[in-house]
């Protein structure tokens, strides 16, 4: 039986597809760790069919859970279940970022209710062996900071900041104000009535640096809040077709700059830009499928 809550403080909206033991573990590590906050999940399955959803039915009964026939993509599902949410604070969350005992929501709400020109907060994302997930936190992208990020050329010059596009020059336990979040996004509710919804041509990446840039451009301001900790465990959906990830993380990339940036730059520099996408794109692609392909000779060789 779901037993609805009436007037939660904060929505957790998480979207799912077919990641039912990380989705599973994300939801035990919520509730095991939220404490005296009143707060709603509501779950978006893209289609699964392994067994998402009877699971959250089984093991969650106070989750709302809308399942779509098809996967839509993270933006329109992500958009469907922020628009069943009802408090004044709403998180996105991945379905594989686990709350941890140093994620205090009442704690980055207080913070958030002390500074009401921040519209977007983020919190510190660490990875499975402790170090910082770099992109929970980042700067808005430039041209400039996008050429030096692949491959971490950015290290070369770490302080200089037009360049250091994940803003490593800053310490990671220091509250900060940035150009980006990403995995664990917590949005206030008059942001979401002032600028809308996510983009939903972006069927999944650059989504969220997107909504942060159309943040900025609307006056708020976005927050890095290192005195909560959650965990990003990376393994969700995309990891099951990272070459098809990789054209689609691409197309994010070319649709991010081509609505945010070609207005404002002339043709020639424009044709470069989407060049360096295609070029980068055809370069991890090549990255990846020959490490499938390695992976794979290896195996055949053990046989």
């Amino acid at each position: 039986m779901n037993m609805e809550i009436k007037n939660p403080k904060l929505s957790i909206v998480i979207c799912n597809y077919n990641t039912e033991k990380l989705l599973k573990d994300t939801l035990s590590s919520i509730y095991k760790y939220t404490k005296n906050l009143d707060f709603e999940i509501i779950v978006v399955d893209d289609g699964s069919n392994d067994g998402s959803v009877i699971m959250v039915k089984k093991y969650f009964p106070k989750v709302k859970i809308h399942k779509n026939v098809i996967n839509l993509g993270y933006s329109k599902s992500c958009n469907i279940g922020t628009k069943l949410t009802k408090a004044d604070y709403v998180l996105q969350l991945n379905s594989d970022v686990n709350f941890t005992k140093y994620t205090d929501m009442n704690s980055l709400i207080k913070f958030m209710d002390e500074h009401p020109n921040v519209g977007i907060s983020g919190c510190k994302i660490v990875k499975t062996d402790g170090s910082l997930d770099l992109p929970c936190r980042h700067a808005l992208p430039t041209i400039g900071n996008s050429f030096f990020q692949p491959f971490g050329l950015y290290k070369l010059f770490p302080n200089i900041k037009s360049i250091n596009y994940y803003m490593t020059y800053l310490s990671e336990n220091k509250i900060t104000k940035v150009g980006g979040l990403g995995a664990f996004m917590l949005l206030r509710r008059n942001l979401i009535k002032e600028i809308g919804y996510l983009d939903e041509r972006f069927f999944i990446y650059c989504e969220d640096t997107d909504y942060c840039h159309r943040a900025i451009k609307g006056g708020w301001d976005l927050y890095y809040f290192p005195k909560i900790q959650v965990k990003h465990m990376h393994g969700g959906t995309t990891n099951n077709f990272k070459i098809k990830a990789l054209f689609i993380f691409h197309k994010g990339i070319f649709l991010y700059y081509k609505k945010h940036y070609s207005d404002q730059n002339f043709f020639l520099l424009n044709f470069i830009v989407y060049l360096g996408i295609f070029v980068r794109l055809i370069m991890f692609a090549t990255i990846e499928f020959l490490k499938v392909s390695l992976i794979k000779l290896n195996k055949t060789r053990q046989f």
